[in-house]
């Protein structure tokens, strides 16, 4: 068997500098490890379909090794193809750290492919903060696929490197890197999170048991805001460029319909209705929100609303639709048929995200770094400072948090409680959150550090980070 690697430390530029220090501290927890990764600059390779490659360790107690690669490529009909985007270093006690990294990923041609392989330039055994460096028995390593992967036009897909290191020592100073490969492959819709990545034209799909990617799905036209419906078994994405709604099967995750979008709207964000016959979507720039039947595909409502819409949430238990307008300063009520507006909310900051409550809507006021919280239909109306510029709200473990953007932070509070109870340092910027309410998780993407950091709610203490290497935009999980 012949065996692969990839890897880096440095790391990446999906048009912008990837990849600060990985901090993985809670407020009250201790560094998991601040030098697990660190900065790298790259430019994403274009291409009829995208391969993603993700590294794993076999066994996470073998022996500490470290490398220095170059030429990652994957073997197809007429020869090796280089893939765009691929790490120099990579260190076993890095992938320890957090389970999975990515180890390379590039555009490349549809087709059939065999193979992948790297060059190992230097190799050795990481001790503290030295090296002993190792003799190589080949510098090349290759690694045939299982099976012949077929990539068509507009797929994202991804292979999984396994690296044993304690079969990779030959005696005591000899390395040869000993790799298996696997494709991807999706398990059944439960105990998985779905991430939209919409400069790469991808959906990655985590699996929550381990947090480690498990798969990937390619959605053209920049796909952002992820809606799932585990009942009725359909994941609705909103592709901003394409101007559409389109429509997956959870099981087989393939796309099974579309509903345009008038291109005189721009979509920014989305929501749909419990049941799955509607799709709610804000135009930011032209103030529209629009209602789509997505039964019949026909536009079922429009209305021109305040200036700057930012989110909309559904409220099920009022039928009722939410809408922040950043520029106007308000929250809009809607009747979810009709359109028509039920209630105006004045608020003191710049609105942004939405959550519902308990009867109380929680808005997150980007501009007065602080939280307003308004009893519904009608009722009092409190406020407490949180972050600096919070963005999203989610709840999880009977508490609310608030991924604050413009700190790194997230913020926890519980409903009915007018104070922030602690705040857990994430670093980067935080923005969309998802919670996995039976393994109890929750996920904060990353727009700074290109991933989703992963907290234990029931420790509140970060437990992980999952790299993907991109901006990650909307975020959901499937129980």
């Amino acid at each position: 068997m012949k065996t692969n690697h990839c890897g880096s430390r440095v790391f990446a530029r999906l048009f912008f500098l990837l990849w600060g220090v990985l901090l993985l501290s809670g407020c009250q927890g201790g560094v998991v490890r601040e030098d697990a990764l660190s900065p790298i600059s790259f430019q994403e390779s274009r291409g009829e379909a995208r391969l993603s490659v993700f590294l794993r360790l076999k066994e996470p107690e073998g022996p500490l090794l470290w490398m220095k690669i170059s030429n990652l490529e994957i073997q197809s009909a007429n020869g090796w193809l280089p893939l765009g985007v691929s790490r120099q270093e990579i260190e076993s006690l890095d992938i320890r750290t957090n389970g999975q990294l990515l180890a390379g990923r590039g555009g490349v041609p549809s087709g059939r492919y065999h193979g992948i392989r790297f060059t190992v330039e230097q190799a050795a055994l990481a001790r503290e903060n030295d090296k002993v460096f190792l003799a190589l028995d080949n510098p090349v390593v290759e690694i045939s696929f299982p099976a012949e992967l077929t990539l068509a036009k507009g797929d994202s897909t991804s292979l999984f490197l396994t690296w044993d290191t304690a079969g990779s020592m030959l005696g005591t100073a000899n390395l040869s890197p000993w790799m298996t490969v696997a494709q991807q492959r999706i398990p059944l819709a439960t105990d998985l999170a779905y991430v939209s990545c919409p400069e790469l034209d991808t959906i990655y799909v985590i699996r929550t048991d381990n947090n480690m990617v498990c798969g990937s799905i390619g959605i053209s036209g920049k796909p952002t805001t992820i809606v799932a419906n585990a009942a009725q078994n359909r994941l609705f994405v909103l592709a901003r460029q394409d101007s559409a709604v389109k429509i997956l099967e959870l099981t087989s995750n393939r796309q099974i319909d579309q509903v345009k979008i008038p291109l005189s709207v721009k979509a920014t964000h989305m929501t749909v209705s419990p049941d799955g016959m509607s799709a709610y979507v804000i135009d930011e720039t032209g103030n529209n929100l629009l209602r789509l039947d997505l039964q019949t595909g026909i536009v079922a409502g429009q209305l021109r609303i305040g200036s700057r819409p930012k989110f909309i949430l559904y409220i099920e238990e009022l039928n009722l639709v939410a809408v922040s307008c950043a520029y106007a300063q308000k929250i809009y009520l809607l009747d979810a048929i009709s359109l028509a507006i039920v209630n105006t909310i004045d608020t003191a900051g710049t609105p942004d995200g939405l959550l519902m409550r308990d009867n109380y809507l929680y808005v997150a006021e980007s501009s007065s770094n602080s939280v307003s919280v308004f009893a519904l239909p009608g009722g009092g109306k409190s406020r407490l400072n949180v972050g600096v510029q919070p963005r999203r709200l989610a709840f999880g473990n009977s508490h609310i948090y608030i991924a604050n953007y413009g700190e790194g932070t997230v913020s926890v509070l519980r409903p009915g409680q007018l104070s922030v109870s602690r705040a857990i340092r994430v670093g980067g910027m935080p923005f969309e959150m998802g919670v996995s309410t039976d393994r109890q998780w929750l996920y904060v993407g990353d727009a700074q550090k290109g991933g989703v950091t992963v907290i234990d709610l029931s420790v509140n203490r970060i437990v992980s980070f999952i790299e993907l290497g991109a901006v990650p935009d909307s975020f959901i999980v499937v129980d």
